[in-house]
């Protein structure tokens, strides 16, 4: 993982370290560290939604957003 996803920046960009429920996958307690546009909206949505959401996963999940 980068250096812009751990540490320092990470606790100063985000308030709670990034933490909180991802939207796509409803995990809690997870660093949402990546952003996402679906249909002009803005999400962040964990690490591992991130890749499925890469290999076109999720598809119904986003339309439903």
């Amino acid at each position: 993982m980068s250096k812009a996803h751990r540490g320092r920046p990470l606790k100063e960009e985000n308030p709670g370290a990034g933490r909180g429920s991802c939207p796509l996958c409803k995990r809690s307690g997870l660093k949402l560290l990546y952003a996402y546009e679906a249909d002009d909206k803005k999400l962040a949505i964990c690490k591992q939604c991130n890749a499925a959401v890469k290999t076109g996963k999720f598809k119904e999940t986003i339309a439903a957003l």
